[in-house]
């Protein structure tokens, strides 16, 4: 495995694996001066499958032996090699979650509770969402979609999240509703940001980023002109991004948790051409706000530059009932 920060070695677990069991040393600060370290043990078995992506599984384990406050987990599985020859480098991602998983921040993301690793695969242990992401819960809906109130609340956790992730020099890069993980689901909403695999840090002085990422239909236009998946002249000079990526990203989730569909079927060089007006009739049929329109035009701004950054779109009239009495909003959430 590539070099990694004092951050991600620090997040390290001291760690046995035999089969399905997982057994952690964890060492920490005693009471009194003959006891100043303090060794503890805990073990682990794997309990079930939760998922499978490209590059590994994700497992649910439980707690058997030992004491934590966390009785149950998951437990993300990344081969090291994307082929035979192949490594894959997964400090970025360890980074990220490391760094987001600080009591500042994990009230917004993906709580991380260290990671180990075996010759052949990195093991990330993250906490456990019993109700899943938000697309699987989307798909559970007949309709596909949730009440603006809902969906704003949603989209108000999301941002303070991605203000984060901007302000300390992060893109996710891969924003769409299956990395969003449900702690609470509605009327009163709590979601988080996860899966930082593709995320990536501006270098030092530097705010634009260069390899082509995520998910097609959440994608920016600037990287899908990169990837040449999208043709539009006006954009072609655009051989750099920035994390307004993730805001384009944000009001596709926008627009489909609210009218079931994106935006774009085949529309989006026309639009990105300005050959069409952004498709509003999805949103007025379903009696949409002019707010809630106005928000997602501004976060699907053609040109990156003019996009709503995430701390300018907290501030957006769409917001206004939340700011004040959502309870997520004080900072202060039950662990």
């Amino acid at each position: 495995m590539p070099p990694v920060s004092d951050l991600v070695r620090d997040s390290k677990l001291k760690t046995y694996i035999t089969g399905d069991v997982t057994r952690h040393v964890i060492e920490s600060s005693g009471r009194h001066p003959r006891q100043r370290r303090v060794r503890k043990e805990q073990t682990w078995r794997r309990a079930g499958r939760l998922g499978e992506g490209a590059f590994g599984t994700v497992w649910k384990e439980v707690l058997e032996a030992g004491e934590s406050d966390i009785k149950a987990r998951a437990v993300k599985v990344v081969r090291k090699r994307e082929n035979r020859s192949k490594l894959v480098n997964y400090s970025k991602e360890l980074e990220a979650i490391a760094k987001f998983s600080h009591p500042k921040y994990n009230s917004y993301f993906v709580e991380s509770y260290g990671w180990f690793e075996t010759e052949d695969a990195v093991f990330i242990t993250m906490e456990l969402f019993d109700h899943g992401d938000l697309q699987n819960y989307l798909w559970r809906k007949a309709e596909k979609t949730l009440p603006e109130d809902e969906v704003k609340q949603i989209a108000l956790q999301v941002l303070e999240g991605l203000e984060h992730m901007h302000d300390n020099g992060f893109a996710h890069r891969d924003l769409k509703p299956s990395n969003i993980l449900v702690r609470d689901p509605g009327p009163e909403w709590w979601v988080k940001i996860g899966d930082f695999g593709i995320s990536k840090r501006a270098e030092e002085g530097m705010t634009a980023l260069r390899t082509v990422s995520g998910t097609r239909d959440f994608m920016a236009p600037e990287i899908r002109v990169q990837d040449g998946s999208l043709f539009a002249e006006n954009l072609a000079d655009n051989k750099v991004y920035t994390d307004k990526v993730d805001i384009w990203s944000l009001g596709e989730i926008i627009y489909r948790a609210l009218c079931g569909e994106g935006p774009f079927s085949k529309t989006l060089a026309a639009y990105c051409s300005h050959n069409v007006a952004f498709p509003l009739e999805a949103l007025r049929k379903r009696e949409i706000s002019e707010e809630g329109c106005s928000l997602i035009q501004a976060l699907m701004n053609v040109y990156p530059e003019e996009r709503l950054s995430a701390k300018q779109a907290l501030q957006h009239e769409w917001f206004a009932n939340l700011q004040e009495s959502s309870p997520r909003s004080s900072g202060e959430f039950p662990r």
